[in-house]
């Protein structure tokens, strides 16, 4: 599927706004994760999302990740020690900053 920057984000905020309101702030990993793949499905049927996440749809690699996951390093993922998206409370997730765009390509 391919999606411009800022669609990426949008459904990566409607996805996770979703998710707070049907879950809460804080829900476990294996909820995260089913919701996730059932909220693609069921809003893109037929389409498969690279880990049923927009971000990683979009972006080529972790480095290109349009969210700035760690604001002290500039190179970190979804995985990290600081934000981990299945682990972190789904509020400073959606506070998350967008990362820069560095050379004005990014689409």
């Amino acid at each position: 599927m391919k999606l411009t920057r800022e669609e990426a984000l949008k459904y990566h905020r409607q996805m996770w706004g979703d998710m707070q309101k049907e879950l809460g702030d804080e829900p476990s990993a294996a909820e995260r994760l089913s919701f996730k793949r059932k909220w693609c499905m069921k809003h893109f049927p037929g389409e498969y999302i690279t880990c049923s996440c927009f971000l990683c749809e979009y972006a080529d690699d972790c480095e290109h990740c349009p969210i700035k996951w760690d604001v002290d390093y500039d190179n970190a993922n979804c995985e990290g020690f600081v934000v981990n998206y299945l682990y972190s409370p789904i509020s400073v997730i959606l506070a998350l900053p967008e990362r820069k765009v560095e050379d004005g390509t990014d689409t």
